[in-house]
């Protein structure tokens, strides 16, 4: 009695905020598995824990960390498997990670818990003092109904393995390259060039985000084509009729397309996630949907975060490549001065369809390593009251994220298509990394 009177005070205090009734669907009831040596559940924990922190809007946490955070993960947990290598001999310009001792036994899910308690440390900034202490408090849960004796060699083992693959990770990571600002960036002007659009007319984001290389040299030959239709203001035209679907679907979007809509706008600011905030807790509702175990784990997570990363890069260089104006510049022009999209246009260029292309990456970086077929539900937006949306494939996730924003009236479908068809190749360049010999 008192030993589950204390699980339930420990883990209160790992999910009790202000809001905590409008997003009780991260507790997860209950203490780690001991009977299992390497369960998910350590994993599916601590990224729901992640996901909050973007919903409090605490972080400073972005996309590119998820690839850093899942890579570590998995290299504190491979040596459960002897024939899993590091990612270090996959990715360009990653230094070797530790490794464990082949003669030492390890207790996985405490070097797992030990590795995500760093990372999320390190990679998380402006964190309250409520926060640091739901780091603190998930973390003890697991080290105090280990399996493993606390006092143990083994225990002390497998924990220090563990921290020090967090810090190898995250003294990697500020070698990092990639520039997610946009200081400086002033959009270029020709016929159809995109514009800040309403209501914010922010500046463009992610403009400079080519000065990094890809973690997969083979993402390298994922080159986005030119956009279908030249530029034109023509009534009749290719270019005047692609935008003229936007508009003509903004007047007829039933409940069920409006509804697909909401439950992808994904801007953050403390409404809801980020897109790749979404994107990580529908990969957390799959994983937990397929019941694998924590190696596997670790690897869609790995995965799935080398895919936003590299997917942002060649999702945004193509956007500035061709720069593109959105549908609201253009019809409010030439088609309906008042008409303004269902949902607000992101501040970046139209094509590519960035929600297409990196949840694509993503679900198809997780299809290849899981397989597609799955009955899930994903029930990120619960707490706003957006209807859950549910999926009999992971790739579906996707293809819905895509046409979502053709709903919302903010991309052309020929943006989405081909960042769909883009994605494909990204994630299947990275689902297929051969991590086992």
């Amino acid at each position: 009695m008192k030993k589950t009177i204390l699980i339930l005070a420990v883990i209160a205090a790992i999910f009790t905020f202000s809001s905590c009734q409008k997003f009780n669907e991260f507790i997860d009831h209950g203490h780690p598995d001991q009977n299992t040596r390497a369960d998910a559940k350590v994993a599916l924990d601590w990224y729901r824990l992640q996901l909050r922190f973007l919903l409090e809007r605490n972080s400073t946490m972005n996309g590119v960390h998820f690839a850093y955070i899942g890579i570590g993960l998995y290299e504190a947990v491979r040596g459960e498997n002897t024939h899993l290598v590091s990612f270090s001999s996959k990715l360009r310009q990653m230094p070797l990670m530790p490794e464990a001792d082949a003669h030492s036994s390890y207790d996985w899910v405490i070097s797992a818990n030990a590795a995500m308690a760093g990372l999320l440390r390190s990679f998380n900034t402006g964190l309250t003092t409520a926060n640091t202490a739901s780091i603190d408090s998930l973390e003890n849960v697991y080290n105090q109904y280990s399996t493993t004796n606390p006092d143990s060699d083994k225990f002390r083992r497998s924990q220090a393995f563990g921290r020090s693959v967090a810090t190898a990770i995250y003294n990697w990571s500020l070698t990092d390259k990639i520039n997610l600002g946009n200081v400086g960036y002033v959009p270029p002007v020709f016929p159809g060039a995109w514009e800040p659009t309403p209501p914010a007319f922010a500046n463009g984001i992610n403009p400079f985000v080519t000065p990094a290389d890809l973690f997969l040299s083979a993402n390298g030959s994922v080159v986005v084509p030119p956009p279908p239709f030249t530029y034109s203001e023509t009534v009749g035209s290719d270019y005047y009729n692609m935008i003229k679907q936007v508009y003509d679907q903004s007047k007829v979007n039933t409940t069920e397309q409006k509804n697909i809509a909401n439950f992808w706008i994904d801007q953050g600011n403390g409404l809801g996630y980020t897109p790749p905030g979404h994107d990580f807790s529908a990969v957390t509702h799959i994983i937990d949907a397929k019941k694998v175990g924590l190696a596997v784990a670790a690897e869609v997570y790995a995965k799935c975060g080398i895919a936003e990363r590299d997917g942002t890069i060649v999702t945004f260089v193509a956007k500035y490549k061709y720069n593109q104006m959105r549908p609201v510049t253009y019809i409010r022009r030439f088609i309906d001065t008042a008409w303004l999209p269902f949902i607000v246009t992101p501040p970046h260029p139209e094509y590519p369809a960035a929600h297409a292309m990196l949840t694509g990456s993503l679900m198809q970086t997780a299809s290849v390593v899981l397989g597609d077929k799955i009955n899930f539900t994903d029930h990120s937006y619960d707490f706003r009251g957006f209807p859950a949306r549910t999926y009999t494939s992971i790739f579906g996730v996707a293809e819905e994220a895509g046409i979502s924003r053709n709903y919302g009236g903010i991309h052309y479908l020929p943006s989405i298509h081909t960042g769909l068809d883009m994605a494909k190749k990204i994630g299947s360049n990275i689902g297929n990394i051969k991590l086992s010999y």
